[in-house]
């Protein structure tokens, strides 16, 4: 009796499989799309909980008028990532990195630029460059990858949130805090760490971040609009509107470059 269940589990379990891998390989057409589902964190003005923000808007710019709905979800980052690249129940995430390690894929343009402050103690020497960072134990949010592993010659402690490395800095636990320039402020504020006892240095160079998809074949024709609906954004300025109405982000190099072209 334990055996036959036993295969009655496997061959379940392979029907699944075989169920998922083939709605990953069918073939789809852009007309027979009707909805696209995204998320993301709650990133205020950005992603906001009532379906408004910048990325959202840039989103519901490019989808809705080729007849693609838009749904979107806000989900912490770890269980968002999980629910684009491993289980595949939303089609795509906002924030990634084009370097991921993740099972996505990309379209060819940035949603935006990302610049990453670092927060560390007045006892700490100040942030000037990578080579500040060389022997010392340096925190980031769980799985954001701010260096390349091979580009690191510091100890790693990653954290869930912002408040965990705050706290891990306030004990000492960690000697350079590095996240989004506006997480950084605004944590300063929500903790009342003063000015007088803390310093903020910025990474030197802004990382672009992606719309990242699930890898199925339905993704590569929503990145096939999304390439292409980009172009026409920003080429009829309703992708610059969009920015300047939301005040926040940055055009990355690659939507100008599409003008000067």
């Amino acid at each position: 009796m334990r055996i036959l269940t036993a295969l009655m589990i496997c061959l379940i379990s392979l029907n699944t499989y075989a169920e998922q891998y083939e709605f990953s390989q069918a073939v789809f057409k852009r007309e027979h799309i009707k909805k696209m589902s995204v998320v993301a964190p709650v990133w205020e003005g950005y992603t906001n909980t009532d379906g408004t923000g910048l990325y959202w808007e840039i989103m519901n710019s490019i989808y809705t008028p080729t007849g693609v709905k838009v749904v979107t979800r806000n989900v912490p980052w770890n269980r968002a990532m999980k629910m684009v690249a491993k289980y595949r129940t939303f089609n795509a995430i906002i924030g990634e990195y084009s370097d991921t390690e993740e099972d996505l894929i990309f379209p060819i343009y940035p949603i935006d630029v990302e610049y990453m402050s670092v927060l560390s103690k007045k006892t700490t020497p100040e942030f000037e460059g990578y080579t500040s960072l060389s022997g010392k134990v340096i925190g980031w949010i769980k799985d954001y990858e701010v260096i390349p592993e091979a580009r690191r010659d510091f100890t790693l402690k990653e954290f869930r949130n912002i408040d965990q490395g705050i706290e891990m800095l306030k004990a000492g636990v960690i000697d350079y805090l590095i996240d989004e320039g506006d997480e950084v402020e605004t944590a300063m504020e929500k903790y009342e760490l003063p000015a007088t006892s803390y310093n903020v240095g910025e990474v030197p160079d802004g990382t672009d971040v992606y719309v990242a998809f699930s890898n199925d074949n339905m993704s590569r024709e929503l990145i096939k609009i999304y390439n292409e609906r980009v172009k026409e954004l920003v080429i009829n300025g309703k992708m610059a509107a969009i920015y300047k109405k939301w005040d926040l982000g940055e055009m990355p190099n690659k939507l100008l470059d599409i003008k000067i072209k």
